[in-house]
C-alpha cells in the first residue's frame, strides 16, 4: 500500500468521524496525518519495520498500531465501526463539488439523502436550496457535479493507470513463451484520462493457440478477429483488457491497437490493412511514410505529415534543462528551498525556480513581503555556493506563484515584485466566474509587465472539477502580445495548458514552460506527465522555455521586464 493511499484512507476516515458527528479534534488530527503521510519520503511500511513511524510528527502510538493493522487487513477497526455507522452512499456524496462533510451529514439527518442518485433528485425537484446553508445557486452546482462525477466515474489519470500498467507488464514478461508487452489504446497515446488500461502480448506461435486466460490469471478470454482478448478488472473495478498475438504479427497488431479509430481507420482506407509485421515501424516502410510517433495518432489529418515526411520532432524528458514553478516549505511544500534546489540539481538540472505562494494565500502559508526578503537572501547565499563549485552552472532564480486577485491584478506591490527574476501569475480562489469575467481577469495579469508564465491557465482539476471558462483565443493572443510564457501544469491532476491548444499557443510564437509545479522533491519527476501530454500537442524542444540553458533563460527573464 503506498503512501498516497493510505493517506487517502486517513482522509477518508477523518470525513466519516465529521459524518457521524464525532470529535472534531480527533478528525482534524486524522486528516492533518493523512497530509504528512502523503508528503513523506520513506514509506510507511519501511518505518514501522525499522520501528521510527512515530517520530513523524502527528503519529503516536495508537495511529501507528492502526497504521500496522492497514497495512496488514486494508483497514483498521476504528474505520470499520465509522464504515458500519453511515449509508455507504454518503463517501460517493463526499465527491461532489463543494459538499464537505459537515453539508453531507445535513443532507443525510435533515432530508434523509444518502446516495448520489437521491441526492441528484433532491436538487432537480429543489429541494436542497430550501436548506439552511445552501441556496439555489448551491442546488444548482450540485446537478452540475453530479453529473460530472458520473462522466469521469469510468476514467482514470493517465500517470496512476500508466504506473499500474507498467507493474501489470512486468509480471506479464515473466510468463512462459511472453516474448514482447506494449501498451496500447489511450494510454498508448497517452491521453490525460483513460477508461481502461490496455497492453498487447507477442507470445511464441504454439503458446497464442493455447487458452491462456488462466495462466495470465484474467477473468475471461475470447477470440476476436483472431486474436486472444483477455479481460480482467483491478482490484478497485477498473478494466484492463490485454491482447495476445503471435509475435510474427505483433507490430501490425500494435500498430492497429495504438491508433484512435478514426485515424486506424483513414489509414485502411488510404493503404489498405497492413500486411502481419513483427516490426511497427514497418507497417508505416511500406506505406512509404515517416511512423507516426503513437501520441499524434489521433486525427486522420496527421497521415498527410507522415507521408510528406513533415512531422514535428517532439520534445523528450532529456530535452528539459531546468525547472520553474517549484515550493518550499516557505509556504506549502514538504522540503527546504535548499532540498529542492540540490534535489533538482542531482537530476542534472542546470536551474531551478522557486515560486512559493505569495501572501492572499494563506491556506497555502503564503510569503509575507519580509519572508520575500529572508527567501531571496538565502537564494543568495546558496547561489555563491554553488558557484564556488568549478564547473558548476547551477543556478536558483527567485520566483513567485503570484496569485491573480478578483480583479486581475498581482498579489504584491510592483516594488515587491520588481525583485523577483520572474513572476508566475496563476488564480486559485473566486473560480465562481462567467468566461467574461474570466478572461477579463487573466488577461489582466498576463497585462500587467511584471508576469512571465501564466500559471494552470484553467484551474482544472481532473476527473474532480472542470477549470472555470475561458476564452483561450483571448488570453492567448495577450500572451502573444506581452511576451508571456503559458504553463503547462506536469501535475498529472492538472496538465494544464490542455494539450489540444499547444498548437493554437505555439503558432502564435509563445513559449510552454513544463512545470512539476513540485511541493516535494519527488514531484521534480512529474514534468514526465507534462512531456508525455506535450507530446500530444505537437511540442517541440523549440517551443518549450526550460529546455533553454541557463544563459538564455537568464536572458529570456531580462530581455522581458517592461
Amino acid at each position: 500500500m503506498t503512501n498516497k493511499e493510505i493517506a487517502g484512507v486517513l482522509k477518508e476516515t477523518s470525513s466519516l468521524i465529521e459524518l457521524t458527528g464525532g470529535n472534531p479534534f480527533r478528525s482534524r488530527a486524522m486528516a492533518n496525518a493523512g497530509r504528512t503521510i502523503q508528503r513523506l519520503e520513506d514509506s510507511v511500511a519501511d518505518l514501522l519495520e525499522e520501528g521510527t513511524l512515530t517520530d513523524v510528527r502527528g503519529i503516536g502510538s495508537g495511529l501507528q498500531d492502526q497504521l500496522g493493522q492497514l497495512l496488514r487487513t486494508g483497514s483498521f477497526d476504528v474505520r470499520e465501526e465509522l464504515l458500519n455507522s453511515v449509508p455507504p452512499g454518503l463517501l460517493d456524496m463526499l465527491a461532489v463539488k463543494g459538499l464537505g462533510a459537515k453539508k453531507v451529514r445535513t443532507l443525510w439527518k435533515t432530508m434523509g439523502i444518502q446516495t448520489l442518485d437521491e441526492l441528484e433528485s433532491a436538487a432537480a425537484a429543489g429541494q436542497i436550496a430550501e436548506l439552511e446553508g445552501f441556496g439555489a445557486k448551491s442546488e444548482a452546482s450540485i446537478l452540475e457535479s453530479v453529473e460530472a462525477l458520473r462522466r469521469y466515474r469510468k476514467r482514470r489519470h493517465f500517470a496512476d493507470a500508466c504506473s499500474r500498467a507498467e507493474k501489470l507488464s512486468e509480471r506479464l514478461l515473466e510468463l512462459p513463451g511472453v516474448r514482447r508487452v506494449e501498451f496500447i489504446g489511450e494510454l498508448r497515446r497517452r491521453l490525460e484520462t483513460v477508461a481502461e488500461i490496455g497492453l498487447i502480448v507477442g507470445v511464441d506461435s504454439d503458446e497464442a493457440e493455447e487458452p491462456l486466460h488462466e495462466r495470465f490469471g484474467a477473468g475471461s478470454g475470447s477470440i476476436a478477429d483472431g486474436r486472444l482478448v483477455l479481460e480482467d478488472t483491478l482490484q478497485d473495478g477498473f478494466p484492463v483488457r490485454v491482447l495476445v498475438v503471435p509475435v510474427e504479427r505483433f507490430g501490425t497488431e500494435l500498430f492497429e491497437a495504438t491508433g484512435s479509430e478514426s485515424f486506424v481507420s483513414a489509414w485502411q482506407e488510404r493503404f489498405g490493412s497492413p500486411p502481419p509485421e513483427s516490426e511497427e515501424s514497418d507497417v508505416f516502410k511500406a506505406a512509404d511514410a515517416t511512423p507516426v510517433p503513437p501520441e499524434l495518432r489521433e486525427e486522420p489529418i496527421i497521415i498527410d505529415r507522415a507521408v510528406a515526411g513533415d512531422l514535428p520532432a517532439l520534445i523528450a524528458d532529456s530535452d528539459l534543462r531546468g525547472t520553474l514553478h517549484n515550493h518550499s516549505t516557505y509556504s506549502d511544500g514538504a522540503h527546504s528551498l535548499r532540498e529542492m534546489a540540490e534535489a533538482a540539481r542531482g537530476m542534472g538540472l542546470t536551474y531551478f525556480g522557486i515560486c512559493d505562494h505569495s501572501r492572499s494565500l494563506r491556506i497555502a502559508s503564503g510569503l509575507s513581503i519580509e519572508e520575500v526578503q529572508r527567501q531571496q537572501e538565502e537564494i543568495a547565499d546558496l547561489n555563491e555556493e554553488f558557484a564556488a563549485d568549478d564547473g558548476d552552472e547551477f543556478r536558483i532564480f527567485s520566483g513567485t506563484e503570484s496569485d491573480i486577485l478578483s480583479d486581475g491584478s498581482l498579489d504584491y506591490p510592483d516594488d515587491v515584485l520588481a525583485t523577483f527574476d520572474f513572476v508566475v501569475a496563476s488564480v486559485h480562489v473566486g473560480f465562481n466566474m462567467t468566461e467574461a469575467e474570466a478572461t477579463d481577469r487573466v488577461v489582466r495579469a498576463v497585462e500587467n509587465p511584471y508576469t512571465r508564465i501564466l500559471g494552470h491557465p484553467t484551474g482544472r482539476l481532473l476527473l474532480r472539477r472542470e477549470g472555470y471558462p475561458l476564452d483561450h483565443e483571448a488570453v492567448l493572443d495577450a500572451c502573444a502580445e506581452h511576451g508571456v510564457a503559458v504553463e503547462l501544469n506536469a501535475n498529472p491532476y492538472r496538465l494544464d495548458l490542455d494539450w489540444r491548444w499547444i498548437g493554437a499557443a505555439t503558432g502564435r510564437g509563445i513559449l510552454i514552460s513544463i512545470n512539476p509545479d513540485a511541493h516535494a522533491v519527488d514531484q521534480l519527476a512529474y514534468t514526465r506527465w507534462g512531456v508525455a501530454v506535450a507530446r500530444k500537442g505537437g511540442l517541440t524542444p523549440a517551443d518549450c522555455l526550460n529546455t533553454m540553458s541557463v544563459e538564455r533563460f537568464s536572458d529570456w527573464i531580462q530581455s522581458g521586464k517592461r
